[in-house]
């Protein structure tokens, strides 16, 4: 039976892709956070990085709406099946495109890059391995490093799944006590290590009662006060609070006809915009002269940053539903 959606879920979906959105058109009109800001910040409360926060709410959302939707009684190999589908094909798609573009328009780009990366191309974990430090250079195109970090958070999906059911204090217990101190060495350079407990909070909310919600919100306020803790911690601490309190507002402040109609558009859209985002920024401000880039021009080209990237993403899951209907002409 399908599972009801919740507009929570889909509200937070679309403050974490806004939040991705405006991140990256801010480090790319800034020369990469050279030249001041113009019209967004990207730095919250205790200096937690707009992009960091974005990518934290997206572990967590995932978490929730895997756990609200994968039946226990699945399989890991049935799991790793459907988030392969999910994931891959559209991901392809968009490389192939990005990839044909770059090589096209600049020649000899790729020219220092391995070929034995192409193998971390196809897993989608190129660029991934640059971010740990595992190449120098790759073919990455789209996906970035969050794509290798919630493939990683996938591989232990049914693991965690089935521990949370059999004991969750103790699941909590060995996680805090295994990825922190993992996160605090910079083993994983805060690839994997401080998403997984952010994950496992997703899967956890669900069955939360609402009086633990309302004590775990002012111990993560404290926390985020007194823990001398990286700013990653920080974010986790952080974008779990702002999750427990869109979760608790949304449905009485929110949920009308048309935010939900909104938000459910842009959880629909938001790994074709994940793929495509970076790539439109990157080729919209070849051009200008960013340092004298008045604050009306920012405004207009972060409205046709949106309009571009609005349609790219709808092309590019058009082209994917065209792609599998001929598949099932050729291959009743």
């Amino acid at each position: 039976m399908k599972k009801q959606r919740l507009f929570y879920l889909d509200l937070i979906r679309a403050v974490a892709l806004a939040s991705i959105l405006i991140v990256h058109f801010n480090a790319t009109v800034t020369g990469y956070f050279t030249l001041p800001h113009k019209l967004f910040t990207s730095t919250l409360v205790q200096g937690i990085y707009l992009g960091d926060f974005g990518s934290s709410l997206f572990f967590i959302v995932s978490g929730a709406s895997l756990a609200l939707t994968v039946p226990p009684e699945q399989s890991p190999w049935q799991f790793y099946k459907k988030r392969a589908k999910a994931v891959f094909p559209l991901f392809w798609l968009a490389w192939v495109v990005c990839f044909s573009i770059r090589f096209l328009s600049q020649p000899g780009y790729y020219t220092g890059t391995k070929t034995i990366t192409l193998v971390l191309t196809f897993l989608g974990l190129d660029n991934f391995a640059v971010a740990a430090g595992w190449v120098g250079m790759d073919f990455a195109c789209v996906g970035e490093w969050f794509l290798g970090s919630i493939l990683f958070l996938y591989l232990l999906f049914p693991l965690l799944q089935r521990a949370l059911r059999k004991a969750p204090v103790l699941t909590w217990a060995v996680t805090l006590l295994v990825c922190i101190p993992l996160h605090m060495q910079g083993w994983d350079n805060g690839l994997v290590a401080v998403h997984i407990p952010e994950f496992l909070f997703g899967m956890t909310f669900l069955t939360l009662k609402d009086q633990i919600k309302a004590i775990l919100a002012p111990v993560l306020v404290l926390g985020l006060i007194n823990l001398p803790v990286d700013e990653k911690l920080l974010c986790s601490m952080f974008s779990a609070l702002i999750f427990i309190g869109l979760a608790a507002v949304a449905a009485p402040l929110l949920d009308k006809p048309l935010p939900r109609a909104v938000c459910a558009k842009a959880a629909k859209l938001s790994y074709a915009v994940f793929l495509t985002h970076h790539v439109i920024i990157q080729r919209l401000v070849r051009g200008f002269d960013l340092a004298a880039l008045s604050r009306r021009d920012t405004a207009i080209l972060f409205c046709v940053y949106l309009l571009a990237t609005y349609a790219a993403s709808e092309a590019l899951l058009w082209l994917q539903r065209r792609l599998r209907e001929e598949r099932q002409k050729l291959f009743p």
